[in-house]
């Protein structure tokens, strides 16, 4: 089974494989999204700089292994040459990564970062974020002890990044465990943490049905298999997998543009919220002009209710001019705490 690496594209890479399969597949390895096989080829473009070290140390290996480090999002190729053994990393979190190591030294990297507990440069021992507990090898008193001691403010939450788990997994078991998401993880009782177990086991234990969920004939989401939380969703069902990230993945939208799509729908959202808010100071400013015009016109009058009420004022507290001036044509209403009035001008 032998090699060759093609150019690194910003934010994905891809190995094309010579695997002797009945179709041409493309393995494509997108770090901080999908790794899937797929008969689709994007356009090349030019090699980048940490792509010609890959082919420069890669050249004539020999793809032997595929791990997954425990749960983590981080998957390993491991390439044999004829003298040396190398690790290929691909980091699928936060911004994500791909490194080359030798030895668990690394050799060179898409990007290099420092973090409090690991660094990312040549040279360096590779250490990957290790999460206490392993979802895959979970047990009830692990997932108590989890419980007990995470600083989460919900259990959805604490599922979602103690386990790892993500939003949409972790509302599906605590949907399966009738649970409410939003509870505090200190005060689940014996009984949902049992409930909530045997959530996780049936999670772990669904049978493979790949499919795409739509929301209004838009793909929404792809799934290795079928989930409660989106029963009312159209649902297409795939033999495997990577067809159905395929579909995603040569749909008409480009990619680049799958990329900003948040941030053009925050942009939206923005831009209606002002749109409303101009809104409101038009009518602000209208209703102020109707005012202006109204003391305008009635000045005189204004001025006269002012000046006796500032000579009565003197004489009277607010709370006598207040039972005073009920029932008056004009002042509607005395406020003593704020020393004013409200009139009511035609």
């Amino acid at each position: 089974m032998r090699n060759s690496t093609t150019s690194l594209l910003p934010r994905s890479t891809a190995l094309y494989s010579g695997v002797d399969l009945d179709a041409s597949l493309t393995s494509m390895l997108a770090p901080f999204s999908t790794k899937r096989f797929t008969s689709f080829k994007s356009p090349s473009q030019d090699p980048s700089d940490f792509c010609m070290y890959l082919r420069k140390k890669l050249a004539n290996s020999r793809l032997i292994e595929i791990n997954q480090l425990q749960f983590e999002r981080i998957i390993e190729f491991k390439f044999q040459t004829k003298k040396e053994l190398f690790s290929l990393i691909i980091e699928m979190f936060s911004k994500g990564n791909i490194l080359l190591l030798k030895e668990n030294k690394i050799l060179s990297a898409v990007e290099y970062q420092k973090y409090s507990t690991r660094t990312i440069k040549p040279k360096e021992e590779y250490i990957y974020p290790k999460k206490d507990f392993n979802f895959l090898e979970l047990t009830q008193t692990n997932l108590q002890k989890l419980l007990a001691k995470t600083t989460k403010e919900s259990i959805v939450k604490s599922l979602a990044i103690d386990l790892g788990l993500g939003g949409i997994y972790s509302e599906e078991i605590c949907l399966s465990s009738k649970i409410n998401k939003i509870k505090k993880p200190s005060e689940l009782t014996n009984k949902e943490i049992k409930d909530l177990f045997e959530a996780i086991k049936s999670i772990k234990n669904q049978k493979l049905e790949p499919i795409i969920i739509y929301e209004n004939n838009i793909i929404k989401d792809i799934l290795p298999f079928k989930l409660e939380l989106y029963k009312t969703k159209k649902q297409e069902v795939f033999n495997t997998f990577s067809v159905a990230l395929e579909k995603f993945f040569s749909q008409s939208i480009p990619l680049e543009q799958l990329k900003y799509q948040k941030q053009i729908a925050k942009a939206k959202d923005i831009i209606e919220k002002q749109i409303h808010h101009l809104e409101e100071l038009n009518q602000q400013e209208n209703l102020n002009k109707e005012k202006a015009e109204l003391l305008y016109k009635n000045y005189k009058l204004v001025k006269e209710i002012l000046e006796e009420l500032k000579a009565i004022s003197k004489k009277h507290s607010w709370k006598e001019i207040q039972e005073k001036l009920k029932g008056h044509k004009i002042i509607k209403e005395v406020i003593p705490k704020e020393k004013s009035i409200v009139l009511e001008l035609n």
